[in-house]
């Protein structure tokens, strides 16, 4: 007999007050239990009971992994065009859904499965930060309390799509193709020994081992298929300056691509707004203080952008 495989869904990604198409499992030890029957509601009351006794996560068969994403794909349109939903609650719902996944990708590395879902996803972002220049906070708001490696993607792939929808990027396929090289931009580091990404006195020879990670993120975005140019040199240049002392190639400004140069400003800010082994995360005032007086290192013009975007002065 075949033995049935699982997977973990988020139980916020669940539609509440509608009929399952699918069993929903929770997972005790090595077993997994029944929690609720093909076609039993799932209500918001259940999801708080799970959070509060210290679940976050539910499953589902394997099998049913397709229902589900057509469901929240599904659930993502009606969120967009919905006059019921406000619009503080559709930024909720968005990042939500938007984050199961990010997550999948971000900790497996495997975009070729869900690159629809993932396309779907960030395009559904695009259009809510395009409804009004409040939409923007609202995700900020959301993306603050997040701060994982996950959360971090997530936050670089909106915060890029902000500056450069602000910098007049106003087609929607090079917002989603700087969103992706956002939301991807870290999955090298799955290439790299956990232990070492944890450790916080680095040998010369482990450091150099790190800050191969944008290209391990090239590598695992072109085995998953992507080719496209803009969203690589986004992924590799994250990590560049424009005064030449960044990595992995010490490339100068003017060699820079306009993707690296927003997501050289999106991952600096967010890294320093982030706790690390090494310090405690900065405030926004004192993180864009930071930056503006190491200016040297970034693009001035988007910098500046960045900054009137972010201290919420363009509002």
């Amino acid at each position: 007999m075949e033995k049935i495989q699982y997977t973990p869904i988020i139980i916020e990604s669940l539609i509440f007050g509608k009929n399952s198409d699918y069993p929903l499992y929770i997972k005790s030890g090595e077993n997994f239990i029944l929690y609720r029957s093909k076609a039993l509601v799932f209500s918001q009351n259940d999801a708080l009971r799970l959070k509060n006794n210290g679940v976050d996560n539910l499953y589902i068969e394997l099998k049913d992994k397709e229902k589900y994403d057509n469901d929240i794909l599904e659930h993502i349109e009606t969120i967009i065009k919905s006059n019921d939903t406000n619009f503080e609650e559709k930024a909720v719902k968005i990042y939500i859904y938007s984050k199961v996944y990010a997550e999948y990708v971000v900790t497996t590395g495997n975009l070729r499965e869900n690159q629809e879902n993932v396309k779907k996803s960030i395009e559904t972002t695009i259009e809510y930060l395009l409804m009004s220049e409040f939409a923007f906070m609202n995700l900020l708001n959301l993306s603050s309390y997040d701060y994982n490696e996950v959360g971090h993607g997530m936050n670089v792939s909106i915060y890029s799509m902000a500056l450069a929808n602000r910098l007049g990027f106003s087609n929607k396929i090079s917002l989603y193709e700087i969103g992706l090289s956002g939301l991807t931009h870290d999955i090298g580091k799955l290439k790299i020994p956990k232990e070492l990404l944890s450790k916080n006195d680095l040998s010369e020879r482990e450091a150099h081992e790190i800050q191969k990670h944008p290209i391990y993120s090239k590598e695992i975005l072109t085995a998953n298929g992507i080719d496209n140019d803009n969203i690589i040199n986004g992924v590799l240049e994250h990590h560049e300056a424009s005064d030449g002392t960044g990595y992995p190639f010490g490339k100068m400004e003017e060699d820079i691509s306009t993707y690296g140069k927003i997501l050289i400003i999106t991952n600096s800010f967010d890294s320093l707004t982030r706790n690390r082994l090494y310090r405690l995360k900065l405030s926004v005032p004192d993180a864009l203080n930071l930056m503006e007086q190491n200016s040297n290192l970034y693009n001035k013009a988007f910098l500046k952008e960045f900054i009137l975007l972010m201290s919420k002065k363009a509002l």
